[in-house]
């Protein structure tokens, strides 16, 4: 089977395509990967704000090509480039985050073996069993993941291309509701685009309001997402249990859906297909919304720019200062970002909005009258 997800933990639907050979890009007039590709890339012009001094190029995208406009342009590679965008941004936090953690650590170490007052041998064997400590911890977080790594419990759900399993990382003891995709079935039932954007959502929301995601693997045959499990079930089978809800009780689920449904919009999508049986509810009684398989839109700018934001926060040598200018433009951008539009006939007909019904363009408002109808 082709990889699907690629090393940066993307998942690629394009891979299962070769690429063409030199000799028939020749006679297609395609351009040559491996003598034009520095060529395309001095043609981008990025607008470059590095420290205090803002240094804007030319108009992005001038000099190009019909055809690599036609790239740069589409949906795809749009999103592509953003996903890239927040994976390199989320590394190089967590890389900062564990090296603040190790320095921590090593002073701890350092401040318990002065306070024992301990001989030079008896810390030189101290110092190996830390050192040994740190060299587990740095190979945990190069191993990559397996299936074998979890205990399957139970399944816990069937889908159309796939299962859901109650699983328990055997490493760590940590339960997870461990979703399993076949690759062939995504391919044939032309899923693997709704996969991507539910791996989206999930890779970047830090919400509690929404369900998270734990761990993404694959094998040769099935791509895996291990997400938060919620013990309380879905608010259909609480329904199904409860009856006829008090009137405190349906306030205050309704007002913690409207949070939920609030959170997924700052992120930049729409849900789509909202219905009792996509809220869960966890052991505290909280709502948490799940199932993004057929969300759509894009991913908002303002997380990217929170990203870089903690980024900067993470590391000391790297504080990016904006003038009063750059923050009122940075500002402007973001209060005259497009409204996000869709067009395709999805969902559950008994929650559904009248304009999704007649085919006509649609916002965030249909994922509130499905709320409503809930």
């Amino acid at each position: 089977m082709p990889q699907l997800w690629n090393r940066g933990g993307v998942f690629d639907s394009s891979a299962s395509t070769p690429p063409a050979s030199p000799k028939k890009r020749e006679i297609e007039g395609l351009p040559n990967p491996d003598q034009d590709v520095h060529m395309f890339a001095d043609k981008l012009t990025i607008d470059d704000v590095h420290m205090d001094t803002a240094r804007t190029g030319t108009r992005k995208g001038a000099g190009l090509q019909i055809w690599e406009r036609e790239v740069l342009n589409s949906p795809e590679v749009k999103r592509k480039a953003v996903v890239a965008q927040m994976y390199f941004l989320d590394y190089y936090f967590q890389n900062l985050g564990y090296l603040a953690a190790r320095k921590e650590r090593r002073a701890a170490f350092d401040a318990d073996t002065r306070a024992r007052g301990l001989s030079s041998s008896e810390f030189t064997t101290e110092f190996k069993s830390y050192c040994g400590r740190e060299r587990v911890l740095l190979r945990r977080r190069r191993a990559k993941l397996r299936v074998d790594q979890f205990h399957i419990i139970a399944q816990v759900g069937q889908g159309g291309y796939g299962e859901v399993y109650l699983a328990r990382k055997k490493e760590t003891g940590e339960v997870c509701a461990l979703k399993k995709m076949r690759k062939r079935t995504l391919h044939k039932m032309d899923e693997i685009r709704h996969v991507l954007v539910e791996r989206d959502i999930l890779t970047a929301t830090k919400t509690p309001w929404l369900v998270r995601l734990l761990y993404a693997f694959q094998d040769p045959t099935c791509v895996y997402l291990a997400m938060e499990y919620v013990p309380g079930g879905d608010f259909r089978t609480l329904l199904n249990n409860s009856g006829v809800l008090k009137e405190e009780h349906a306030r205050f689920y309704i007002s913690e859906m409207i949070k939920a449904v609030s959170e997924l919009h700052k992120l930049g999508y729409i849900h789509r297909d909202l219905k009792p049986e996509n809220f869960l509810v966890d052991g505290t009684g909280h709502v948490k919304l799940t199932d993004f398989g057929l969300a759509t839109g894009a991913m908002n700018p303002r997380i990217v720019e929170s990203l870089k934001h903690k980024l900067e926060q993470a590391s000391d040598d790297n504080v990016v200062h904006r003038s009063t200018m750059d923050r009122r433009s940075l500002y402007r951008s973001i209060r005259n970002e497009d409204a996000r539009y869709a067009d395709s006939i999805v969902g559950s007909p008994d929650y559904m909005a009248p304009e999704v019904l007649r085919g006509k363009p649609y916002t965030y408002s249909v994922d509130f009258w499905s709320l409503g109808c809930i």
